[in-house]
């Protein structure tokens, strides 16, 4: 097997690429995903069914063994952020079938707020109905077509969205259905294809459905036999959750009651074959993908079947207008999930046209080896080649700009079937330090902070991911950024906006070219950084259990006080235990996996005189491959008594490393210094005094006898009594060991 490893350099280019995946459907397995069981594509087999249907605004016609996709109810944006609106675009089901003319649609929506809430109440206003908010339909009639990337080739009062509503696809569409969900109001219903460049307008490639001969209308109804959805959720995770609170709204009973499908929507279209440019027999040959959305207007906040990576990205996020609602009402989602398939039970999805593996060109060779072109809309084309299965091949996008970024927002998408992701959280990130949802393809980050923006100024990665070829052929990996702004003075400015580059931004913004190679590991590599301590790495045998990483320090002063963050891969690693040595008045906060928080204040001041242990992490080993355990220190406060008064400065402020100490009143010759240790972690259960393997009262009790009576050191564990890892026992680490007991260190 080749064990080299392939570096993908991308260069930052100011042009706009969008990238399709060219998916007509899929089969059901290739659909679900990592989402809960309860959404399903192409669920048993099924891809619509022959059937004519009248378009009357009676669902009579349809019946469930129609149904090619299904989502959830209740697992909308709304129901983490923004519950009290009104509008509700809560997709669940899409239902397709056809006779020898006509395609037919059926698109379902629900609201379920009528369990906790009284008709007329918030979100059941109006009937509880969406009003005049656009409703989207999506077919992949030919794979092989010009995709759509859903934007205007020229955009209009500064939106690039078709009817304003931004989305950028990346799974192949060529054609685009926008109506009103109020049927007969909102604007006129228009069908949309792609123009050379895969844009679109309301002129050459706009056909309205009177036009078309498309018609479509409502009923006021659910035709599904059951409605499974999110009851109570505190986190968008749940919908990859099966043990989420998941209920039958059809049955279950909530505070107001059962639900009444009055307030749910079925939406059933007619569309004639020929506006669309196929047959009867081409659909029940070939296939036709298929998808669908709920909108508020800006952006698309649902869908069947489910994109939740770009559906759920930024709901936490607050709206421009600030009114306790979600960033999903405005954002540019980027779909990459698979399309139902209609009229045939699944088709081999085609990655690109021209890749060797494309059923379409039998006679080319498939090979052993895989090519990976690195593709972006912001950073400029690459290509590695000759790839063997078992090769890791990482993708840096490395970004180099005069002005510091305060808030980004972009997905990267890959193919799951042709590479394996080793890179995880933060680590995709080795600048920034972004927010990541890792838990799928397309991965998605993205941070705010306008105090401590990323520094570019001398260079790094944007986003930088390492991959295992699984298989070979021909593939891509996609960076889309959607956004990336900086601050100039009290003005955001945007050097990318909506998923456009900003030309006259006023940034200056180019690229460093890397290359470096390595056989792939077989263990695990520890990578610990900091924004303040020296880098250093260490790469374990596979049978390793626990590695440490241990922050030191050695200061001219004496340290006041400091906070700081670490992270590390929660899929790699597990926190066993988390110390600051020398400071007895830590505290720290492991809630969230995958980071600790820890700050100590001490007007005593702490000694680093010699060079200490600032911070030490042990972990428990999950994973192999590479991992980054970062320290990123906020503040760090240096103390110095000058004729009876405490005078300050700070080494660290805000997450910037001062370089002015020494300048400072009180600190003339200060100097520091540090080091970084990754090494393997002992496997004594700290605290374990009486050596009996875990961590309890008895404990407390044996260490304050030993102090009392001083039995000698055979009759405890010296290492596991150390709690404040200072090298020696003392009663501090009895306090220690009882704030630990507490939950407090």
């Amino acid at each position: 097997m080749n064990t080299k490893k392939k570096l993908i350099s991308i260069l930052l280019v100011a042009a706009l690429l969008i990238t399709t995946i060219v998916v007509a459907c899929v089969p059901a397995s290739a659909a679900t995903g990592t989402l809960a069981s309860y959404y399903k594509t192409n669920p048993d087999g099924k891809v619509g069914k022959q059937a004519t249907i009248t378009i009357d605004g009676d669902a009579s016609d349809w019946s469930e063994d129609m149904m090619i996709a299904q989502g959830a109810a209740w697992d909308c944006p709304n129901h983490w952020k923004g519950s009290h609106e009104n509008s509700l675009a809560d997709c669940y089901a899409l239902f397709a079938a056809w006779d020898n003319t006509n395609l037919y649609i059926g698109m379902q929506f629900v609201n379920t707020t009528d369990t906790w809430q009284n008709a007329g109440d918030q979100s059941l206003m109006d009937n509880g109905k969406m009003g005049s908010v656009p409703i989207v339909l999506g077919l992949s009639v030919d794979p092989n077509s010009k995709g759509m990337t859903g934007k205007l080739a020229t955009p209009e009062n500064g939106k690039s969205g078709i009817w304003g509503v931004e989305s950028t696809f990346q799974t192949h569409v060529d054609h685009l259905f926008f109506m009103s969900a109020k049927v007969g109001d909102g604007g006129t219903p228009a069908m949309f294809t792609a123009d050379s460049n895969g844009t679109t307008d309301y002129t050459t490639h706009c056909t309205s459905f009177t036009q078309a001969g498309i018609t479509y209308k409502m009923a006021d109804t659910n035709i599904c036999s059951h409605i499974w959805g999110l009851n109570y959720s505190d986190s968008t995770d749940d919908v990859y959750s099966d043990s989420a609170d998941w209920v039958d709204y059809k049955t279950f009973a909530g505070q107001k009651g059962k639900h009444d499908t009055k307030y749910d929507s079925f939406y059933e279209m007619k569309i004639p074959l020929s506006a669309i440019g196929t047959t009867a027999a081409k659909l029940t040959s070939n296939g036709i993908g298929a998808i669908f959305f709920g909108t508020r207007n800006e952006s698309m906040l649902d869908c069947v079947p489910f994109d939740a990576a770009s559906m759920l990205d930024n709901t936490m996020q607050e709206y421009h207008a600030g009114d306790n609602t979600s960033k999903e009402k405005e954002d540019d989602d980027l779909i990459t999930v698979p399309l139902a398939c209609i009229g045939k039970g699944g088709i081999t999805p085609v990655t690109n046209p021209t890749d060797p593996t494309n059923p379409t060109n039998p006679t080319e060779p498939v090979g052993t080896t895989l090519t990976v072109n690195s593709k972006s809309n912001m950073f400029q084309t690459s290509s590695e080649s000759d790839l063997e299965v078992g090769d890791t091949v990482t993708v840096s996008y490395n970004l180099t700009s005069n002005k510091k970024i305060s808030s980004a927002d972009w997905s990267l998408a890959y193919d799951s079937t042709k590479l394996k992701l080793n890179t995880a959280g933060a680590d995709l990130c080795p600048v920034d330090g972004d927010t990541v949802n890792d838990s799928g393809t397309p991965v998605y980050g993205n941070f705010t902070d306008y105090n401590n923006p990323a520094d570019f100024t001398a260079g790094g990665a944007f986003v930088e991911a390492e991959f295992e070829v699984l298989a070979p052929g021909s593939t891509d990996v996609t960076l889309t950024v959607n956004e990336m702004n900086y601050i100039n003075g009290t003005s955001v400015v945007s050097i990318v906006d909506n998923g456009v580059v900003q030309g006259s931004s006023g940034a200056t913004v180019t690229a460093a070219s890397q290359t470096s190679g390595g056989a792939a590991i077989d263990g695990l590599l520890v990578n610990g950084k900091s924004n303040l301590f020296d880098a250093a790495t260490t790469t374990f045998d596979k049978n390793v259990k626990k590695v440490s990483v241990a922050y030191q320090f050695k200061s001219s002063k004496d340290v006041i006080n400091s906070s700081w963050k670490l992270t590390y891969d929660s899929k790699k690693l597990s926190l066993d235990s988390v110390t600051m040595p020398k400071a007895s008045s830590a505290s720290f906060n492991t809630n969230t996996s995958g980071l600790v928080e820890g700050a100590f204040t001490d007007a005593n001041l702490v000694s680093y005189s010699s060079m200490s242990d600032f911070v030490v992490a042990t972990f428990n080993v999950l994973g192999t491959g590479r991992t980054t355990v970062n320290l990123n220190v906020e503040d760090l406060w240096l103390g110095a008594v000058v004729s009876g008064d405490m005078k300050t400065a700070a080494l660290v402020e805000g997450g910037v490393v001062k370089n002015d100490v020494a300048s400072q009143s009180g600190f003339s010759g200060y100097t520091y210094s540090t080091k970084t240790l990754v090494t393997e972690g002992s496997d004594t259960v700290r605290g374990d005094v009486d050596k009996n393997g875990k961590f309890q009262i008895g404990d407390i009790t044996a260490l304050q006898r030993y102090f009392a009576e001083y039995r000698g050191l055979s009759s405890i564990d010296a290492t596991a009594a150390d709690a404040n890892k200072d090298g020696k026992l003392t009663i501090k680490d009895v306090t220690q060991l009882q704030r630990m007991l507490a939950g407090l260190a």
